[in-house]
C-alpha cells in the first residue's frame, strides 16, 4: 500500500514538473534555483508535521525530507523566499547580470549600460569582457544567445545589447496573491493525487472538451468561457453557502474543507503540431 501510494505521488509530481518546466525555461529560471526552493519547501513541510510549540527536531526533519541536517538547520532559520536566491549556487547567467548592474565599468549608478558584443580579442567595455570577468570559462556567445532568448535584452540597430527588464524581475506572484496562488496549487495537486488513487468510476476531476481555434476567434472564445464559468460558479457558490451545511458550527470536532476551482488555459500551437491537447477547464476538489 505504501509503495503504491508513493508511486502515485511520484506520478503526480512528475505531471506537475512537466507542466512547470516549460514555463520556468521560458522565463529564464534554471534548475538549481528550483531545486533550492523545492528543498526549502520540503524541509519546512516536514517541520510542520511535528507537534506545535515544540522546537523542530533537525535530525528527524533531515530523515523525513532527505536533506543533510546542517542544511536543514540553515533552511529553518527563515521561511522559503523566492526573493532571496542562494548566493552559493547562482548560475552563470545570474552572475553576469549582477555584474552588469553592479560593476561601475558596465553600469551607471546601477543602470546597465548599452554594450557592444564584440569578440574574443575585445578589450574594454563589452558583453564579451563582461562575461569573461563574471563567468570565466563560459563561451560568451552562449550567454548572449540566452539573454536574447529569455527576452532580458534587446538588440539595437547599432548591434549593441540593451537591458530591457528591471533587475528584480522574476517569475513570482504579486505579494498580495502569493498565498492564494499557493493554496490553489496545493488544492489542485491534492485533487489530482486523490483522483489518481481512486477507481475510474469515482473520479472527481472533470475535464471539459478542448478545441483548436483560429487566433482571431480567441477574444470571443475567452469571453464565452469567462461568462459560462462565472454563471456556473455563482450557482455553486449559492449552494455551498447554504445554511444546511452548518457552516456556523465552528465547534464541530471533525471538519473538512471542500470546494471547486475552475480555470481555462491557452497554448500556442506550432505549425504541424498534433491536435491532441488535454485541456482541464474545471475541476472539483474534495
Amino acid at each position: 500500500m505504501g509503495n503504491s501510494s508513493k508511486a502515485t505521488a511520484l506520478r503526480v509530481a512528475q505531471a506537475t514538473f512537466e507542466g512547470l518546466a516549460p514555463l520556468l525555461i521560458q522565463h529564464g529560471i534554471r534548475s538549481p534555483e528550483v531545486e533550492a526552493l523545492l528543498r526549502a519547501v520540503c524541509v519546512h513541510a516536514a517541520a510542520k508535521t511535528q507537534d506545535k510549540g515544540r522546537r523542530p527536531n533537525v535530525s528527524r526533519i533531515s530523515v523525513k525530507a532527505g536533506v543533510d541536517r546542517h542544511t536543514v538547520a540553515a533552511i529553518l532559520k527563515e521561511s522559503p523566499n523566492v526573493d532571496k536566491a542562494p548566493t552559493a549556487r547562482r548560475d552563470v547567467l545570474s552572475r553576469v547580470i549582477d555584474g552588469w548592474f553592479s560593476d561601475p565599468e558596465y553600469s551607471d549608478k546601477g543602470n546597465p549600460r548599452d554594450l557592444d558584443i564584440r569578440d574574443p580579442n575585445s578589450k574594454g567595455r563589452s558583453v564579451w569582457t563582461l562575461v569573461q570577468r563574471y563567468a570565466p570559462g563560459v563561451w560568451p556567445r552562449l550567454i548572449v544567445d540566452e539573454l536574447i532568448r529569455v527576452d532580458y535584452v534587446e538588440t539595437l540597430p547599432t548591434g549593441q545589447l540593451r537591458w530591457r527588464r528591471a533587475p528584480s524581475a522574476k517569475l513570482v506572484s504579486k505579494r498580495s496573491n502569493r498565498e492564494s496562488s499557493g493554496e490553489l496549487m496545493r488544492d489542485a495537486v491534492r485533487a489530482l493525487f486523490s483522483d489518481t488513487a481512486r477507481p475510474a468510476g469515482r473520479r472527481v476531476w472533470r475535464t471539459a472538451q478542448s478545441v483548436e481555434i483560429n487566433e482571431q476567434d480567441l477574444p470571443l472564445v475567452r469571453k464565452m468561457l469567462r461568462e459560462r464559468l462565472n454563471t456556473m460558479f455563482a450557482w455553486i457558490t449559492d449552494e455551498l453557502n447554504s445554511a444546511r451545511w452548518g457552516r456556523d458550527n465552528a465547534k464541530a470536532k471533525n471538519r473538512v474543507r471542500v470546494g471547486i476551482s475552475g480555470f481555462t488555459f491557452e497554448e500556442t500551437l506550432a505549425k504541424g503540431a498534433a491536435n491532441e491537447i488535454a485541456t482541464k477547464d474545471h475541476s472539483a476538489k474534495p
